[in-house]
């Protein structure tokens, strides 16, 4: 398998294992109970409108202006920044502290071979697709970038050396199979596929997952456990293994579509560990129904989304309503406190995690 067997080498985890007071003792068992759909979480985050992307270069300065980024012009030592004095694993409402590595690169789609450019005043990083064609695709043999993968697994390790055990280290943010193909091949050639190349949209997906399933498990092998455990990306402890994933292209997919090409590839991805949780927005529900026919994900988050053409709370209770009876489901986005109250009055409480963001300004 080349380079992409050595992504499969266990790893070492560094620096210390988080160790928990009294109150994380207590705060794992619910955790425990919430993955068995008992009993209700809840937290708050804070943020406030998007900036401009901090982006430190590797020579000492910050960018200013939109880039085209490689692996090497990324500054490691400023991404992860200073080490913090020991400590037990701090606490955040009913959520532990978590890191990730810089979460703003694409890493998979970069690892896949995709250019990165940089959007400074934008806020962010963002793929380009780059295949022209099936023939180009499948010219270049094996699609794995090294220097990309190298560079994760370096930020990984240096976060967890410089925790102090204060926070969980957790997977970087990965966009699954879905939006590999959408970034990959762009939303046209990757919604033609499924009519016109269907072997090759395959092949893709199974070289896509494949990859995903080797950097997450790449990345756990280097991060210390909790307590016999690992924490996800939105501070739940598990009794196991855990990965966050996605299907945000989904929202140009039809239900049928998405269970038919996609789903059984966040399968493969959510069967590679013991707890499982996939990420969707407001404005692509559509997908909860096909996510209702398997067992895994165990666990569905939904991020609010603002505007004047997204959903209600009263559209979207039902369908919340609905998802509880099977998975576990964190309700993520700008919450009031009255809107709070109504969730946990209107919605089922077991299994139920809700995240009120609140504007830092």
């Amino acid at each position: 398998m080349g380079n992409r067997a050595s992504a499969e080498e266990q790893g070492t985890p560094v620096g210390p294992a988080p160790t928990v007071d009294e109150a994380g003792r207590a705060l794992i068992e619910r955790h425990a109970a919430w993955w068995q759909r008992q009993g209700l979480l809840y937290a708050e985050s804070h943020g406030g409108p998007l900036g401009d992307l901090w982006l430190p270069l590797s020579d000492g300065t910050l960018a200013t202006e939109d880039l085209e980024v490689t692996p090497e012009m990324l500054d490691i030592e400023r991404l992860v920044g200073e080490a913090l004095p020991p400590g037990d694993l701090e606490i955040n409402g009913d959520a532990f502290a978590v890191r990730s590595p810089y979460a703003r690169v694409p890493w998979v789609e970069a690892i896949l071979g995709c250019p990165i450019r940089a959007t400074i005043q934008g806020g962010s990083m963002r793929t380009e697709s780059f295949i022209e064609s099936w023939d180009e695709w499948e010219g270049q043999g094996e699609h794995w970038h090294q220097e990309w993968f190298d560079t994760l697994m370096a930020l990984t390790e240096a976060l967890a050396a410089r925790s102090g055990g204060r926070y969980g280290v957790v997977q970087t943010l990965m966009r699954g199979p879905t939006d590999l193909a959408e970034a990959v091949l762009g939303p046209e050639r990757m919604c033609l596929a499924m009519y016109d190349a269907p072997d090759s949209l395959r092949a893709f997906l199974d070289e896509a997952t494949e990859v995903f399933i080797k950097v997450l498990h790449a990345q756990l092998a280097r991060i210390p456990r909790v307590e016999e455990g690992y924490v996800n990306s939105f501070g739940i402890w598990a009794p196991g293994k855990v990965v966050r994933t996605q299907c945000d292209a989904s929202a140009i997919l039809s239900p049928k579509q998405y269970a038919e090409w996609f789903l059984p590839y966040d399968v493969l991805i959510c069967e590679s560990v013991e707890c499982a949780m996939i990420h969707l927005h407001s404005c692509s529900l559509h997908t909860v129904e096909p996510l209702m026919t398997v067992d895994t994900p165990q666990a569905i988050q939904v991020t609010l989304e603002t505007g004047p053409a997204v959903p209600t709370l009263d559209e979207m209770i039902p369908i919340f309503r609905r998802a509880l009876e099977k998975k576990r489901l964190l309700v993520d986005g700008p919450l009031t406190d009255d809107e709070v109250a109504r969730l946990k009055r209107e919605l089922p409480n077991e299994g139920l995690y809700i995240r009120a963001r609140k504007q830092a300004w």
